[in-house]
């Protein structure tokens, strides 16, 4: 943050911190914070942090500032890390205990703060951020050719991989020692465990779901400085806006549209409809390919390691002109992966049926015809189509693989096209096979959600609205991952998440009466907007350099042509080929600002 920093070191520790100024804009909340027998960098929010207090005040504790922070450094010498399960908000920090010498990192529950670290030559380094975590370990270093592969599969890396070889993402509710007897990692949190059993009464559960949800935005308003929301009109962002009318006091909504656009990609009036209902004051925020243009170098400089999720652009120009406003703002983020939103868990319930249809009937002629259409994102009709051979290619596999289907970007025969010679990634099979294990669930609705929190949530959605609020200074907040709202959502059975007219179910039912009826009937939109019509117009040159077969040779990682080919198949609507041109658009960007020329020498 830009208000203000510091450092503090001893013979074998040292901390470093800049600030973002939310609780406590006193002197006496700066950071690293130094008291109660420890010293602590720390970024995020702990909601709970005042009933916290008063339960160590009345233990004796005396407090010298306001903050959260000191609540962190006063509970963990009272409780140790009996704290974590305490703290109800998101944050990573590091924490150095002089007299033990032992120096502890902790994480958040679902990753809502980034936290890095690596070890080299006896020396443990740590930070929120790979370009700095680079300039600890004396400089850019080469890239993982695991992590580039897994790139190109999901479009952006899951925990615990980094770009870097040696640096590892500390998994989401995990926590790192440093002590006497070397690094240890634990898990401190683990969603399947502390979820409890079905509710036998789904009413009733409903009801206490509203409940714990309207606590968790209440929580969320705690704050020293102005407070707003994200406005799409969806339902997500439009629960948490009528939650905050409840709990009084002017709400001040956002919105981003694109100019010139089709009208798949425009939510403007349906936010401005929310927002007239609910009586917030309303802000919109008008996105065309000029200004994106000029946003690209604003968005690159903010992500710390290749990212490839378009909608980071919008979301850029959102938490920058929100912040011309207030501090911190509230979003939606979290209830597509806890309530089942997404329009691929919809398939899952229809793929079972597809299933059925004889496989030479679906083999011999559904699936040439749909392969046979052409499709795209610049109008309803080739979106649909974009879908439907999605859908069709994965539906006949297997629940593990289908997922991973749906998740995937480029093939494994069309990964090892674009990188000959690259050491092999972990399979996204096998790492969904995994994940869904680990939910501990017979519900295939809700491993579904469970794997793709654990990798889509962590490693694309959480990143994109943290870097990209953080870039701009903004403080992002979501109701839907409070721990407790998602503990209560992981209890309810899939049928209440997702059916075949949709998916949100219990939110549809459980807030029924809070927003228009025509808010729940609209269909899903992503938060998303038109790059490949833009990739082929606007930002036709920075695609074209991006893919410049000299500059792929130059490099030596990637095959010089399959890019191009891309781009031909997207220019001609062939394929839509855009997330996988974007994809080397941000690696490319990335490698200009984090590491020069990237030649097959300096690839690991």
């Amino acid at each position: 943050g830009p208000d203000g920093d510091g450092a503090w070191f001893d013979d074998r520790c040292a901390l470093g911190h800049t600030r973002l100024k939310v609780i406590d804009l006193s002197d006496a909340a700066a950071q690293p914070m130094a008291g109660h027998g420890a010293v602590i960098v720390y970024n995020g929010e702990i909601y709970n942090y005042g009933a916290l207090r008063a339960e160590l005040e009345s233990d004796g504790v005396r407090f010298e500032s306001r903050s959260d922070t000191e609540v962190l450094l006063a509970g963990w010498r009272r409780w140790g890390d009996g704290l974590l399960p305490r703290l109800v908000g998101m944050f990573a920090f590091a924490l150095w205990d002089p007299a033990r010498r032992e120096l502890v990192l902790a994480r958040d529950r679902f990753g809502k703060k980034p936290l890095l670290y690596a070890q080299d030559d006896g020396r443990l380094t740590f930070a929120s951020d790979l370009v700095a975590l680079d300039h600890l370990r004396g400089g850019p270093r080469a890239i993982d050719p695991a992590a580039l592969r897994l790139l190109f599969t999901l479009r952006y890396l899951p925990e615990p991989w980094s770009i870097r070889p040696g640096a590892a993402k500390l998994p989401p509710g995990h926590m790192l020692r440093l002590g006497a007897d070397g690094v240890t990692v634990t898990r401190w949190y683990d969603l399947a465990a502390e979820r409890g059993p079905a509710p036998s009464d789904d009413d009733g559960a409903l009801g206490d779901l509203r409940d714990c949800f309207d606590d968790a935005v209440r929580d969320r308003l705690v704050a020293d400085v102005p407070v707003g929301v994200f406005l799409s009109g969806g339902i997500d962002s439009a629960l948490v806006a009528a939650s905050m009318t409840r709990a009084g006091g002017t709400v001040r909504s956002f919105t981003v549209g694109f100019d010139g656009a089709p009208d798949y990609y425009e939510e403007r009036p349906a936010a401005r409809a929310v927002a007239r209902h609910l009586g917030t004051e309303h802000t919109e925020i008008a996105v065309d390919a000029n200004a994106a243009l000029n946003a690209l170098d604003g968005v690159f400089d903010g992500l710390d390691e290749p990212f490839a999720d378009s909608s980071a652009l919008p979301t850029f120009v959102l938490a920058r002109e929100t912040r011309r406003h207030v501090t911190v703002a509230l979003a939606g983020d979290g209830a597509d992966e806890v309530f089942g939103g997404y329009r691929k868990y919809r398939a899952e319930v229809y793929a079972g049926l597809y299933r059925a249809i004889p496989a030479v009937l679906r083999r011999g002629l559904i699936e040439p015809l749909v392969d046979a259409l052409p499709e795209g994102k610049g109008s309803p009709l080739l979106e649909r189509a974009r879908r439907l051979r999605r859908f069709t290619t994965h539906a006949g596999k297997s629940p593990a693989r289908r997922q991973a289907g749906l998740n995937r970007l480029l093939s494994e025969d069309d990964l090892d096209r674009l990188l000959p010679g690259r050491a092999p990634a972990p399979l996204l099979e096998d790492m969904i096979e995994d994940l869904r294990a680990a939910a501990g669930t017979e519900d295939p609705i809700n491993a579904m959600l469970s794997a793709d929190m654990a990798l889509g949530l962590a490693g694309d959605m959480l990143v994109k609205v943290d870097r990209m609020s953080m870039a701009n200074s903004l403080e992002v907040r979501c109701p839907f991952l409070d721990h407790r709202v998602v503990q209560r959502a992981a209890a309810l059975p899939g049928r209440l998440k997702v059916g075949r007219a949709g998916g949100k179910i219990a939110l549809r039912r459980a807030f029924a009466d809070r927003l228009p009826a025509e808010v729940f009937a609209r269909p899903k939109k992503g938060f998303e907007l038109p790059i490949g019509q833009w990739m082929t117009g606007a930002l036709a040159d920075i695609t074209r350099d991006a893919i410049d077969p000299a500059r792929l040779k130059r490099q030596g990682l990637f095959d010089a042509t399959l890019p191009g080919q891309w781009y031909d198949d997207l220019a001609s609507r062939r394929r839509d080929t855009s997330e996988a041109l974007w994809t080397m658009v941000a690696f490319q960007a990335w490698a200009r600002r984090h590491g020069a020329e990237l030649t097959s020498e300096r690839a690991a």
